[in-house]
């Protein structure tokens, strides 16, 4: 029979846990990711090294706990946010929009999560090959609603979203990176997120549109 774990033993374990977790992320955010061994992560901490092997096996498996939580598309498929699925009426534009506009405030606030994409693509890593199969798992159903409504037209949506997801991350990385202006658009956070937005959506806007025209040009009998 299982030892029941008394209320207050299992409310230190958490803290302890959360202490571990956390310690990650203060490692990544003001050292890199380079110094994450397990000294370092359990005097972070402030807690015995031994506790890491006793919660979570060992210390990739802490990280891997802390990357994955810290991903913005891993929060994303267990948050709350409109599925693409019930946005019928505009074919998923105002979700699309929603999520990247999303994934920008989540890269210019978490400096955590622009490193670790820095170490994603720095290194080779099984932890970071598997964030990225993950990411590519969680956008498959997505992509295919939009294929139903783009694939009768010449309009590539996963180019275009691949533009868009690629230029949200770059952007992030290099003005909170250099400092500097980027395009000629000054590095003043609200100014910059902005036009980003506005350009964003007149991106989508005339992708729908086209993609519209397209089918509807179509479906019209020639005379």
């Amino acid at each position: 029979m299982a030892r029941k774990i008394p209320e207050g033993e299992f409310r230190n374990k958490e803290r302890t846990k959360l202490k571990l977790i956390q310690a990650v992320g203060v490692i990544i955010r003001t050292e890199g990711y380079t110094k994450l061994g397990v000294n370092r992560i359990a005097d972070t901490a402030g807690v015995s090294k031994k506790l890491i092997y006793r919660y979570f096996g060992n210390a990739d498996k802490l990280i891997e706990t802390y990357v994955k939580g810290e991903d913005y598309w891993m929060m994303f498929s267990t948050s709350d946010q409109e599925p693409i699925e019930e946005s019928v009426e505009d074919q998923g534009q105002a979700a699309i929009a929603r999520m990247l506009k999303s994934l920008y405030e989540h890269l210019e606030s978490s400096p955590e999560a622009r490193k670790i994409i820095v170490w994603e693509i720095s290194e080779k890593s099984q932890l970071m090959k598997e964030v990225s199969q993950n990411r590519e798992k969680f956008g498959a159903p997505i992509l295919a609603q939009l294929d139903a409504f783009f694939d009768s037209s010449d309009i590539d949506i996963r180019g275009i979203l691949s533009l868009l997801l690629g230029g949200i991350y770059y952007i992030n990385l290099h003005s909170n990176s250099t400092g500097g202006n980027f395009c000629e658009i000054e590095n003043q956070s609200e100014e910059r997120k902005k036009r980003i937005f506005k350009s964003l959506e007149a991106i989508l806007e005339w992708t729908y549109e086209e993609a519209g025209k397209q089918k509807t040009r179509e479906k019209t009998p020639s005379k």
